[in-house]
């Protein structure tokens, strides 16, 4: 097949990674495919190296209609097959482009919307919708989408494999400013004998960082050594939101920040447990990552997270409470033998339901599914 994927931000979040991964395994499996994303910022980089054709195009305001004209030439001179966008932007794109050319368009929702190209304009005979969770297609039908229009698809990790490098770009090199020959503790000026509790993602409210604040210091009185992580962008403001709580509780020094990263799978390999304390999520790509490096996860029992961890079972569940939170992280930093039996199980259920791989043969189904479907309704291209 040939495909065209348009992507509308080029920073890292659960989409973009979801572009590089799914990107490099259509590739792997024998399909032409070329990415249309903004320029500059994380992803363009992480397309190339794992070798993936891309275009960097503007898609902010007027640009948009540039970047639309330019794909619908590119689409016309190479008889490209299907259209696959993620973000609303770039639906809107894909979905003109269907419209001329008559395509047809995949989209693949990563979170809450309720844009009316989703709940008018896509909708359609030759379109579908992707959700990452039964969540969020439930919340699409509640909007009247018809169920028909909408498929579950679980995102995929390639954090399984071999010593977490060879295939997943995303992973590959620490980012600038990094101390990859030393070890995290010790990058991070943490005693050796730390206990680390890692948050992974953009530090802000939705992700739960203040909750885990506050949850901080009951952790420590029990646990001495513990510490607290935080992987991914923060704003100073929020740091100082975080400082501040922390301090008024006298905890500020057990709080690191490590910034924007690349090693992701290095970093969750040193935490004793990983946490996701969100105030929502529609799927929670950070749980699959932490199950595959077989790490026992706490997290909200919000949106789309228990689709993924069954409590008890491959990870805990916790109401959003702190006190709830810190009992839980507690109890696991207790219990070495707990956290080892969650992330073997957890890891054992991550490679059946969430491996890149199984996402990248649900994902080319439906598109074989709809190019049937087109075929055999006689979709002539214009």
């Amino acid at each position: 097949m040939k495909l065209l994927q348009i992507v509308s931000s080029s920073r890292i979040s659960g989409a973009e990674k979801h572009v590089v991964v799914l990107s490099n395994r259509l590739l792997r499996r024998g399909h032409e495919v070329l990415t249309v994303c903004p320029r500059g910022n994380w992803l363009p980089g992480q397309l190339r190296e794992a070798s993936v054709p891309l275009w960097e195009h503007n898609i902010r305001g007027l640009y948009a209609v540039q970047c639309l004209a330019a794909v619908l030439r590119y689409v016309r001179a190479n008889r490209i097959d299907l259209i696959h966008t993620h973000l609303t932007k770039a639906t809107y794109i894909g979905y003109v482009i269907g419209r001329l050319t008559g395509l047809p368009v995949v989209t693949s929702l990563h979170t809450r919307t309720t844009d009316l190209v989703y709940r008018r304009l896509l909708p359609g005979p030759n379109n579908r919708i992707i959700t990452v969770s039964n969540f969020l297609r439930e919340m699409l039908i509640r909007q009247g989408i018809p169920a028909s229009m909408l498929t579950t698809i679980y995102n995929g990790t390639e954090f399984f494999e071999s010593e977490q490098h060879a295939s997943s770009p995303a992973s590959k090199e620490p980012s600038s400013g990094s101390a990859p020959d030393l070890p995290i503790r010790a990058e991070l000026s943490l005693p050796k004998d730390a206990e680390l509790i890692g948050l992974f993602g953009h530090v802000d409210e939705q992700k739960g960082h203040p909750l885990l604040v506050q949850a901080a210091r009951a952790i420590v009185d029990r646990r001495p050594r513990a510490y607290f992580v935080f992987i991914g962008q923060a704003e100073p403001r929020m740091q100082r939101m975080l400082w501040e709580m922390a301090s008024a509780d006298g905890i500020a020094d057990r709080l690191r920040y490590t910034g924007i990263r690349n090693d992701i799978p290095r970093l969750m390999d040193e935490m004793d447990v990983v946490t996701v304390p969100s105030q929502i999520e529609s799927f929670g790509m950070v749980i699959i990552e932490a199950m595959a490096r077989r790490k026992a996860v706490v997290a909200a029992r919000v949106g789309g997270i228990p689709e993924l961890i069954t409590h008890g079972e491959t990870g805990v569940l916790v109401d959003r409470n702190p006190a709830e939170l810190a009992n839980a992280l507690v109890a696991l930093l207790d219990n070495p033998e707990e956290r080892n039996r969650l992330g073997r199980q957890g890891f054992e259920h991550a490679r059946s339901h969430f491996s890149a791989e199984t996402m990248a043969q649900n994902i080319e189904a439906l598109y074989g599914s709809m190019l049937e479907r087109d075929r055999f309704a006689g979709g002539a291209r214009p």
